[in-house]
Parts: structure tokens; C-alpha cells; sequence
């Protein structure tokens, strides 16, 4: 897939956003209950990372000539079918912790999050890679 600069620049924060959670070592679920700024910064720049796999999602629809999906699932369905992605399914836990975050944000679970931050930054990085066809 051939990137445009828009693409490129979400690319990069993404790339930035991971490497600084990466960065933050071993937490556990209590120390982010004591600190409320690193938790709160934690589920912002996932939030960030889910916010630009999905834009990027929408955009190559879009590039393609495609309508825009109405949904942030129904883009990555749309990307499986044009064979960019897999499959959409391994990105659907995605968009629900990104859903969970933004209408749930009161009670973000820490043990959710460090879940996240130790076993499921790679997906971001599979994104990025089946994008640019190197997955």
C-alpha cells in the first residue's frame, strides 16, 4: 500500500506512542491505582494508538475510492475484503477497549491496561505492517 503523508505522520505517532508505553517497564495493576496521572496518560495514548489505526483504516477506504464505514469495525472489515488486513477479527478487541475508554471512562480497569501494555502493543505494529504489506 502506498502511504500519503497524512498516512505517514499517524504512522509515526503511532510508532511514538508505542515506544513510550514500551518504555514505562514493568507496571503493575497497583501502581497504576496509586498513580492516577500515569494511569490516566496509559489509557490516553492507547486511545491515541486505537484513534490512529482506525483513521488510517478509514483513510485507505477512502483512497480506494471507497465510502467511509459507519462503523470503526465495519473499516476493517472493509480492509480484510480488500485484502490489506488478515483479518479484521484480531482488531475487533481494539476497538472495543477504545469504545470501553471513551464511554466507560470512569472505571478503566489498571489490570486491563497493563494487559494491554505487556501483551497487545505488537497488534498496533501488525497493523502498521499489513498496511504497508510487510506483515
Amino acid at each position: 500500500m502506498k502511504y500519503n503523508g497524512v498516512i505517514l505522520k499517524k504512522f509515526s505517532i503511532l510508532e511514538d506512542e508505542v515506544a513510550r508505553l514500551r518504555g514505562l517497564g514493568n507496571l503493575t495493576p497497583e501502581m497504576l491505582d496509586r498513580d492516577h496521572f500515569l494511569k490516566h496518560g496509559i489509557e490516553r495514548s492507547l486511545q491515541i494508538c486505537v484513534e490512529i489505526v482506525i483513521d488510517v483504516a478509514q483513510r485507505i477506504l477512502s483512497l480506494e475510492g471507497r465510502v467511509p464505514s459507519p462503523t470503526a469495525f465495519s473499516a476493517f472489515s472493509g480492509l480484510e475484503a480488500m485484502g490489506i488486513i488478515v483479518s479484521a477479527e484480531q482488531y475487533r478487541s481494539m476497538i472495543q477497549f477504545r469504545n470501553y475508554v471513551v464511554h466507560r471512562y470512569e472505571r478503566v480497569d489498571s489490570s486491563i491496561l497493563i494487559t494491554i501494555i505487556s501483551e497487545h502493543l505488537d497488534d498496533l505494529t501488525l497493523f502498521r505492517n499489513e498496511v504497508a504489506g510487510v506483515a
